[in-house]
């Protein structure tokens, strides 16, 4: 059976986060995203507060800030670029208006752009390297959100989030199999005018060779201030991963993947992170990620 969203789960231990001093981004000339490499497999586990003592990472060292080095390519167009961009009109209706343009600022003060989707009035998912950039300090040190950014249109304002949080498996090692994290905004009146969508753990059979879409922010089409979107069939499914030809661009990172099925209408089932000229891939939501989610959301909005 697929672990629903609005499952319970039982006690967990305490999920890191970073909180950090609040500072507006401004917007840069370059737009520059985030490009960790590949890194080997680790456990998934929890984290200690970003404050906390770290452990030293023993995996390859997965994160480069260069936007300049040819020889990675994450996040690609294969073949014809087939991307659809989300028009006016639509941007302010459901799923579109929940998907939402990240401006980056990371702990040394560059900037990068990525993509982040509620799942909460005041939580979004996203990529575990939008928020923890290991080569650029660590935590970010600031995320403004826009969602449904549509141009210089901006229907929802800005949201200046400081609090992040992410598993060991990225922190830790920055292990591509637990590439995600979450953003917790300082207010949820957005949030629950927008809506959110619903998560679920499926089973490979209901994943590989069905329909997705994956929607985001690309850094090479307008600076990052419109939505595009492919749709194709899941290709590929590992117990961490889910893989694609979807054509996606770098400020992509932390786009929902979802399908659109007639019984349960429209759920999340990964989060897009990487590629290259073989294929795309992102995270997949299994159920230790949707219980990590859970206990996120569940913490998180008793506060407000």
């Amino acid at each position: 059976m697929p672990m629903d969203m609005h499952a319970r789960v039982g006690s967990w231990e305490v999920v890191g986060e970073s909180a950090v001093e609040a500072t507006l981004v401004t917007e840069v000339a370059e737009l520059k995203y985030y490009r960790p490499l590949k890194a080997k497999r680790i456990d998934e586990g929890f984290i200690a507060e970003s404050g906390a003592p770290m452990e030293t990472a023993t995996a390859v060292d997965a994160a480069d800030g260069s936007f300049n080095r040819e020889a990675m390519i994450y996040e690609v167009v294969l073949g014809e670029d087939d991307r659809v961009k989300v028009d006016p009109a639509s941007i302010r209706t459901n799923p579109w208006r929940q998907i939402c343009a990240l401006r980056i600022k990371a702990a040394t003060g560059t900037q990068y752009v990525g993509t982040g989707w509620f799942i909460a009035p005041n939580v979004l998912v996203t990529a575990g390297h939008c928020v923890y950039m290991l080569k650029e300090g660590g935590w970010a040190k600031s995320i403004r959100v826009a969602p449904g950014l549509y141009g210089d249109d901006v229907p929802f304002n800005w949201i200046t989030a400081t609090r992040f949080a992410s598993v060991k498996g990225w922190v830790h090692a920055n292990s591509r199999d637990y590439d995600y994290g979450v953003i917790f905004l300082p207010e949820s009146e957005t949030g629950r005018r927008v809506g959110n969508f619903s998560v679920r753990a499926l089973p490979d059979a209901a994943l590989k060779g069905v329909q997705a879409r994956i929607s985001g922010y690309p850094a090479d089409r307008e600076q990052a201030k419109f939505q595009y979107y492919h749709e194709r069939p899941v290709i590929g499914v590992s117990e961490t991963r889910l893989d694609y030809d979807h054509d996606t661009y770098g400020g992509q990172s932390g786009s929902p993947i979802w399908q659109n099925t007639d019984q349960t209408g429209r759920i999340a089932v990964g989060i897009h992170t990487n590629g290259s000229t073989a294929g795309n891939s992102g995270t997949r939501i299994s159920p230790p990620v949707l219980a990590n989610l859970i206990v996120w959301i569940e913490e998180n909005t008793s506060e407000q």
